[in-house]
């Protein structure tokens, strides 16, 4: 199959799967809006964020190395193989943790939240470690469909259980937790069952201690990385509860889904864009492809992003309830946050490409300490868009370093001239989305005429491949 074709068709899996999963998940934050105030709904976040944070922690980010060998691999055992030492070292990280978690709720200070609440949290993370896990290797030995049918499931169980809890239950927060963890146990025996489990526990000596080493190699630099993107996309939430109060982290969650729409399509793409970049990566032309993809990508996403600015009044009607819907005005820098996010992620499949993920580590790094610096400055000085604008600082510099890389790493210089133009209108949209409040007409035309303009550049040469130690 054509590598376009069958980057497109594997896209349009991936979105099957995730636009019915995330319009579920996408409404659900009028939802939870309504049943939650704004002190409990920032907390809830940060929560949630904190899971994510202990995720790649706890699972020693294997699931990540499960997705790069399992694609390498050639016979089923060796597949199977990586599965068994993926699940094994989730075992003892969990194990580890549960210990420690055990011993903070007996000796530790109270927290603000309910015991009950943190046993769900624990049993949350628990289950999303396997999840993770499971729908790598789903991913590459080529069940697509069932990947992205999970997807669908998990959010549509997420709804249901939900609307019942919050109905049924007095504390709200409560529910919340209640509601993911059937939802996830639910997502988990589902992938479970679409895996075949032939030879798992049979054992081979040698060849286990040789991936366990090649598995932890691979990952352990991962694991840094996520705690850097966390910082980038979730400690300033901490930092701004702390100067503003939890009840603004609350505006700043709830302003964030509407831009998590664009993340949205990013990581739709990414999710194919992986299995592609591996399969092509030593082929003549893929100092092209890769030029070629890259180019439509900023398209897609800078498209988005206007369409997003474009319809934003009704789409803050429809998701946001009364109490949430001023924040709608932090919403533009947010969307150029999660621009240089997604572009940022197209950048380092190339560390993931080549297996060598240390780079991914220090380009991480170095936007998680701007971030932080920034957040720490601004949020003080500007308010709740102090955050937005730390970590659009941040994600630009990781994009800034890994464009520099990708040229050594893939042998090719990638020309960022085109997406620097569009880029570019993007802001133009938003000034005028804030200029041209007197005229609602003049408002929509001229940000139409920026789209269209964005999409024309897209559609003219694409920019040439030259090799890498050329000056742009």
């Amino acid at each position: 199959m054509n590598q376009y074709k069958k980057l497109f068709s594997d896209s349009l899996i991936f979105a099957i799967g995730s636009f019915g999963s995330k319009l579920i998940t996408f409404f659900l934050v009028g939802f939870y809006t309504y049943y939650l105030s704004k002190s409990e709904y920032g907390t809830a976040d940060l929560l949630i964020n904190t899971i994510n944070l202990m995720l790649p922690i706890v699972s020693l980010s294997v699931s990540e190395g499960v997705l790069r060998f399992v694609l390498d691999s050639k016979s089923n055992s060796e597949k199977v193989g990586w599965l068994r030492t993926a699940i094994s070292i989730n075992l003892v990280g969990l194990g580890l943790t549960g210990i420690l978690v055990g011993g903070v709720y007996l000796c530790g200070p109270q927290v603000m939240i309910s015991s009950y609440v943190g046993l769900l949290s624990f049993l949350l993370l628990t289950i999303q470690s396997f999840q993770l896990i499971f729908m790598q290797y789903i991913k590459a030995i080529g069940k697509l469909r069932i990947y992205a049918s999970n997807g669908i499931l998990l959010s549509l169980l997420t709804m249901l259980f939900g609307l019942f809890f919050f109905r049924q239950m007095a504390d709200k927060l409560d529910a919340y937790f209640l509601s993911l963890v059937l939802a996830n146990s639910f997502s988990l025996i589902f992938l479970s069952f679409n895996i075949s489990w032939k030879n798992l526990f049979i054992k081979e000596k040698d060849l286990d201690q040789v991936q366990k080493k090649q598995l932890i190699t691979y990952s352990l630099p991962l694991i840094p990385n996520s705690a850097m993107w966390w910082i980038l996309t979730t400690s300033s939430r901490f930092i701004m509860t702390f100067f503003l109060g939890v009840a603004s982290n609350g505006m700043y969650a709830a302003a964030s889904k509407v831009p998590s729409l664009l993340s949205v399509i990013g990581s739709i793409f990414l999710q194919a864009w992986q299995l592609s970049a591996v399969e092509n990566y030593r082929k003549k032309d893929a100092g092209s492809f890769y030029q070629n993809v890259f180019n439509h990508y900023c398209t897609l996403l800078l498209v988005f992003s206007c369409l997003i600015l474009l319809f934003l009044d009704p789409i803050a009607s429809v998701l946001l309830s009364k109490e949430f819907y001023f924040a709608k005005a932090y919403i533009p820098l947010l969307l150029i946050s999660n621009f240089f996010s997604c572009v940022s992620g197209f950048l380092g499949t190339a560390y993931i490409v080549v297996k060598k993920t240390k780079g991914v580590l220090t380009t991480s790094l170095v936007g998680a300490a701007v971030s932080l610096v920034g957040s720490l400055i601004l949020i003080p000085l500007v308010g709740i868009n102090g955050a937005s604008i730390a970590s659009g600082l941040g994600f630009f510099i990781i994009f800034y370093l890994r464009k520099k890389e990708t040229n050594r790493l893939m042998e090719n210089y990638l020309s960022a001239r085109k997406m620097g133009i569009q880029f570019g209108l993007l802001v133009l949209q938003i000034v005028l989305n804030q200029w041209l409040t007197f005229s609602r007409l003049a408002s929509i035309g001229s940000q139409i005429l920026v789209i269209v303009c964005i999409i024309s550049i897209d559609l003219f040469r694409s920019n040439p491949i030259r090799r890498r130690g050329r000056n742009e």
